[in-house]
């Protein structure tokens, strides 16, 4: 049996379906004497496979098998906000401490390893444990886990499937294609909808699309049971990547949304249609989306954020292996 582990300030925040991601940013705040105290961050380990974060002395260790990266963090200023951010892919660690908004203002290193993934019986495993059947949540953090465990598997479902299709517009003459255009937010919603709604019925999360929220239209709100403490609700906000209203969707909307629902946690769901149907602006070629907007996220300094996860969908078409 595999064993998963979190501390209990990022439970509700990071599932074992997130490290088991190849491609990921997992960031949280706090101060550097928090930082310190916390040994283990999280662990996920079974046969031939070891993945975890901890703090061992003064030094953040992040883990894949045996390759170690250790960041010290003996500059880090005390009393300070710090955002960390463990970023890995198939063949690198990165650790980033960010305490301002100047790019001296942080700490970071890096190294790359041989190509890693996580084992296929670890995935089965995980993704088992997300289909069991679940009338109620012993408390949010357990029912935030489970709307991102959800959330998560909109991106692999579209992999699967090769779905990425209906999320354009396409204009044809004939049979001819003219052009393809990114659809809007509001008409990605039934397509988003149908790919929870089999994994919500299971797990008794009522959904509910353009909730009517008093201060605006929220793309999803999620309701579910909470044991002795009646229904926590989640809210979950899209945006697509080349919208100019990006920012402003992460750090005013959807934090107004959660504060008028009384919601503990939150999604900001980023549509990526950059490829080859709609080309990168040069301006964010060499930039990392994910990390970009979890730089927002500590910017903004707005509380409701601390609870709000990032998902960024990939719609653009694959390039085929005899392309690259």
């Amino acid at each position: 049996m595999p064993t998963y582990r979190v501390t209990p300030a990022l439970k509700g925040l990071v599932s074992a379906e997130d490290l088991l991601k190849t491609n990921r940013t997992l960031s949280f705040h706090c101060n550097k004497k928090n930082l310190l105290e916390d040994d283990e961050i999280f662990l996920l380990e079974s046969k031939g496979f070891l993945f975890s974060l901890s703090t061992q002395n003064t030094s953040l260790v992040f883990k894949r098998n045996e390759t170690k990266l250790v960041l010290p963090l003996n500059n880090l200023p005390d009393g300070k906000s710090i955002g960390v951010y463990a970023t890995w892919d198939i063949n690198k660690l990165q650790l980033n401490c960010i305490y301002g908004s100047n790019v001296q203002e942080q700490i970071k290193c890096e190294v790359f390893t041989y190509p890693v993934a996580p084992p296929s019986d670890l995935i089965k495993w995980s993704r088992k444990c997300n289909l069991l059947p679940q009338e109620e949540y012993q408390c949010e953090e357990d029912f935030g886990n489970k709307v991102h465990s959800c959330l998560l598997s909109i991106q692999e479902k579209i992999h699967q499937t090769g779905s990425y299709y209906q999320f354009w517009n396409i204009q044809y003459e004939g049979q001819k294609i003219l052009k393809r255009t990114p659809k809007y937010e509001v008409e990605v919603q039934p397509i988003i909808h149908s790919l929870l709604s089999d994994q919500f019925l299971m797990a008794s999360i009522e959904i509910i699309p353009e909730y009517n929220s008093g201060v605006g239209d929220l793309d999803f709100l999620f309701i579910g049971k909470i044991k002795n403490n009646g229904f926590g609700y989640f809210c979950a906000e899209f945006k697509r990547a080349h919208s100019d209203k990006l920012k402003e969707g992460l750090t005013n909307q959807l934090p107004t949304y959660m504060e008028s629902k009384t919601a503990k946690y939150g999604a900001y769901c980023v549509l990526n249609y950059y490829g080859d149907w709609l080309k990168t602006p040069e301006k964010f070629k060499d930039k990392n989306l994910d990390f970009e907007l979890e730089l927002m996220k500590l910017e903004s300094k707005n509380p409701y954020l601390l609870n709000t996860r990032i998902f960024i969908y990939n719609l653009s078409r694959p390039v085929s292996a005899s392309k690259k």
